[in-house]
């Protein structure tokens, strides 16, 4: 079945029990949001639509994930207005995941402002997904890193008119989470001398 990029990557997020997405103000990703029955809290401004999405994860102690959604693109100010709260929660190791539109692949270099290079310091990965086929692949890699080792925001930057891509072809396949251990005889040891 084929999809439009940005609808694939919504049918993606409630396959992994996205349940709403808070966003401030439109963006690529509110219709469809609308179209797949997700949705859309519009707050304030989009240092809010990160806290919700921050809190919300919280609250579910990281058994699901907080969604927000910011203008980006060929205007980025939607998206650093959200630094400040994506800083916030790379600092707390919350797990979320920041949608922005990205540049068109054909204005690449304008503006100057790169969402990547900028975020590298406040988000444990960034994306930008350069294809619509590719969608469940960049979507696959935000949720494994979400979903493992220590928690904190993800950023994936989608820009507009991608056109669509074949789910059959490309289907998607949730990753599972996984976390590292101690080696059970350290921690044996360990119990021991506490004792």
């Amino acid at each position: 079945m084929k999809v439009e990029a940005v609808n694939g990557l919504i049918k993606i997020l409630k396959a992994e029990a996205v349940t709403e997405v808070c966003t401030f103000p439109t963006n690529v990703f509110t219709n469809a949001c609308g179209e797949e029955g997700v949705p859309n809290f519009m707050v304030r401004d989009e240092r809010y639509a990160v806290a919700v999405a921050d809190g919300f994860s919280r609250v579910s102690n990281g058994k699901r994930f907080g969604v927000c959604s910011v203008m980006g693109g060929l205007n980025p100010a939607g998206t650093q207005m959200a630094y400040g709260a994506l800083a916030q929660a790379y600092e707390d190791s919350t797990p979320l995941i920041c949608l922005t539109d990205g540049v068109p692949a054909d204005s690449v270099g304008r503006p100057m402002y790169n969402i990547d290079d900028a975020f590298q310091s406040v988000t444990k990965w960034s994306g930008y997904i350069n294809a619509a086929h590719r969608v469940p692949e960049f979507m696959r890699r935000a949720f494994t890193s979400l979903k493992s080792g220590r928690p904190g925001p993800v950023l994936l930057q989608l820009p507009r008119g991608l056109g669509e891509y074949d789910t059959d072809e490309f289907p998607y396949s949730s990753v599972k989470a996984w976390k590292t251990m101690a080696d059970p005889r350290d921690v044996e040891v360990a119990v021991r001398a506490l004792r």
